[in-house]
C-alpha cells in the first residue's frame, strides 16, 4: 500500500476515519455498504473517493471519503421522508 494511503487511512475526525477502504468481502464496517455499493456510489458522483497510486503504476489503492458516505445517506433519508 501507497505511504500516502496509509497516512490517509489513519486520519481521523471526531473519532471516525476520514478515509476508508472498500471491503474485500462483507460489508464496510462504519456504513454497511458493499465494496459494489461503494464503487457504485462513487461512480455515479455520489461520494467522494481516490485513487493513491504511484506514477506509472497500473493499480493503486482506492479510498472513499466517510463523510460523504455518511452525508448521501442523511440525503437519501430526508429524500425519502419527502416523498
Amino acid at each position: 500500500m501507497p505511504e500516502k494511503a496509509r497516512e490517509l487511512l489513519q486520519d481521523t475526525s471526531r473519532g471516525l476515519p476520514v478515509w476508508i477502504r472498500s471491503p474485500k468481502q462483507g460489508t464496510e464496517f462504519f456504513t454497511g455498504f458493499s465494496r459494489a455499493k461503494l464503487y457504485e456510489a462513487a461512480g455515479k458522483g455520489h461520494i467522494r473517493s481516490v485513487s493513491i497510486r504511484s506514477p506509472g503504476q497500473v493499480k493503486g489503492t482506492r479510498l472513499f471519503h466517510l463523510q460523504s458516505i455518511l452525508d448521501w445517506i442523511a440525503k437519501c433519508e430526508r429524500e425519502g421522508a419527502a416523498s
